[in-house]
């Protein structure tokens, strides 16, 4: 395990890099001015609140934590309007931060792999690596050009005084994604999604420019890889961490539309400046570094278009909050919150279910369970299998309760399998309940909620009698999605029954219509009614939990080896002189 540290861990690519190292089971020091909700608690985490113009701070954070490696993200958030009026703000603390980290890096003899930006280049066609020193960057992006320009430079000077070695230099293209400055005065994809989401059907929306600009964007959970991945591999080179691929402006707004469900028109205001004509990313090094992003620009937005809609969006459901934790529950129609335009491809994955569970009944074990007196004490009988797989099995376990004469609780098939064909529909609606569940519970953040889901099917016969659960502290409340057409059902039985506190309601077990029982201050009484008449009742069920940060120890079936091996590889660079610091005290 190594011990890694992340400057500007609270940002657009430094929550998905603090996420993601953990995840690869090392530790992590993050460092930031503000903490953001996004980062997760784990105790391999540690956040520090920590002023880097300090240099103090700087010279403190590597002596008492010592890294293995950095991984510095840290940047000056703002618009290019910003950087025009308030150079200062993005030039005086990006030369005093990144000077004390790659001189305590050097120092230390740690990797680092330095965040740059696309804005080091002049204006071209194609931004290839070795042109950047031969040009002057654009007058667009002049001052937070040289912002990063710097660091570059010095890291050159270290390498050529001290035979420093040990970094990589990254330089992504336009970075955009779910942790960015929603409030207008972020990135140009996040000012768009605001506008978008807060448009109403048949607006216009107001555009900078003409729209026809060329930009390659990047998702930035893709840089956090590279940047993982160039310190895994060690990669001593300063590579591009592009797309390559040339997206216009009014092509990226009507992609954000087209995400959105909305029908809208853009209003282009030509009075505002259309920035460089052309910024696009020459990948044909970051391709051989095996650097390239795994999704694409399509996907990139639409994952961030779902985070705004799970954070800054309003509540899609038709819910009195104190009345449902008054009554526990909550019944509603699943267009609350699957829009119109998605209907389609909500009914393909319930197809989908249909189909992968007739071809696959491998996949789904039987939950037959029966009630054990108490004056019984045979281990064996009360710690019964509670999951069949075969009809032998299904029909042993029917025969002993018939001649135990005992009561049975509850009959019916279970998806076992989460693995293959099942997880992109398992994703789906995982994606789909996010819409709603933050809001309802603000305890749930992205990193601490557990899915405990899967698919049930009852058929003739199965059902469940009224019941209270178990008690859980950790369960926020359970959510079931019928899948079932409506036109299938003709008296088919398998309503869910919830009475408790008065209050009571069916619920039909068809594809119009959901429910949440909530366990976080209540635990309703419900149960199903015996599915007849040749029914086939299918759910999607979630028990939503809380948790830890998760993180997987085991890899090949393996357990992670959680102790400290410092990175004394000096394989990639070589020791610094030993007059280092007499030579580096005019720093």
């Amino acid at each position: 395990m190594k011990k890694i540290l992340i400057t500007g861990c609270s940002g657009l690519v430094g929550v998905h890099l603090v996420k993601e190292t953990l995840q690869r089971g090392d530790y992590v020091i993050g460092v930031d001015i503000k903490k953001s909700d996004d980062l997760p608690e784990s105790k391999y985490f540690k956040f520090l609140n920590l002023d880097l113009m300090n240099e103090e701070n700087v010279k403190s954070l590597f002596e008492e934590e010592k890294p293995d490696a950095v991984f510095n993200c840290f940047g000056v958030k703002g618009s290019p309007m910003r950087a025009k009026q308030q150079p200062v703000d993005f030039l005086y603390p990006s030369f005093k931060i990144n000077t004390e980290i790659i001189h305590q890096c050097a120092k230390n003899n740690v990797w680092l792999v330095f965040l740059s930006s696309v804005g080091v280049y002049a204006p071209a066609e194609t931004f290839y690596e070795d042109d950047v020193w031969s040009t002057l960057p654009s007058e667009n992006d002049w001052f937070p050009s040289w912002s990063k320009r710097m660091g570059e430079l010095l890291l050159g000077a270290y390498k050529k005084q001290y035979s420093y070695k040990k970094f990589t230099i990254l330089r992504p293209a336009n970075i955009f994604g779910e942790y960015d400055d929603f409030s207008g005065n972020g990135t140009v994809i996040a000012s768009t999604i605001k506008k978008v989401y807060e448009a109403k059907d048949g607006d216009k929306i107001v555009a900078w420019g003409d729209g026809t600009p060329q930009r390659d964007f990047v998702y930035a959970k893709d840089v956090a890889f590279a940047i993982i991945e160039s310190y895994k591999r060690r990669i001593q080179d300063v590579v591009n961490v592009g797309s390559g691929e040339s997206i216009t402006i009014q092509s990226m707004i009507e992609t954000i539309i087209e995400i959105s469900g909305k029908k809208l028109t853009i209003e282009w205001d030509k009075t505002k400046p259309n920035g460089d004509r052309h910024r696009k990313m020459s990948t044909h090094r970051q391709n051989g570094h095996a650097l390239l992003p795994r999704h694409s620009f399509k996907e990139g937005l639409r994952l961030t278009y779902e985070y705004y809609l799970r954070h800054y969006g309003e509540n899609p459901l038709n819910i009195n909050l104190e009345e449902f934790f008054e009554k526990g529950f909550y019944v509603g129609k699943v267009k609350e919150f699957i829009r119109e335009d998605e209907w389609q491809k909500h009914q393909e994955f319930c197809q989908k279910i249909f189909e992968y569970s007739a071809k696959s009944e491998k996949d789904f074990a039987y939950r037959y369970e029966y009630r054990v007196p108490m004056e019984i004490e045979d281990e064996e009988i009360k710690n019964y299998k509670r999951n069949l797989y075969t009809q032998e099995e299904i029909e042993e376990r029917k025969r002993f309760i018939e001649e135990m004469d005992w009561d049975v609780v509850q009959h019916w098939w279970e998806l076992q399998s989460k693995s293959g064909e099942w997880i992109p529909v398992l994703d789906y609606f995982r994606e789909k309940i996010q819409r709603f569940i933050f809001k309802l519970y603000p305890i749930l953040k992205e990193w601490n909620i557990r899915n405990e889901d899967t698919i049930t099917i009852y058929k003739n016969g199965d059902f469940i009698e009224p019941h209270v659960d178990g008690e859980n502290p950790t369960r926020c409340c359970v959510i079931l999605i019928y899948l079932t057409p409506e036109k299938d059902y003709i008296d088919g039985g398998g309503k869910l029954i919830v009475q408790d506190k008065g209050y009571y309601d069916e619920v039909v077990p068809v594809d119009v219509n959901f429910a949440i029982l909530d366990f976080s201050k209540n635990n309703p009484n419900h149960a199903v009614e015996a599915v007849k008449n040749d029914f086939v009742r299918f759910t999607y069920i979630n028990f939503v939990n809380t948790g830890e940060f998760f993180i997987n120890d085991y890899v090949n079936g393996k357990q992670r080896d959680r102790t400290f091996k410092p990175d004394n590889d000096t394989t990639y660079g070589v020791e610094l002189k030993n007059n280092f610091e007499e030579n580096s005290k005019i720093i």
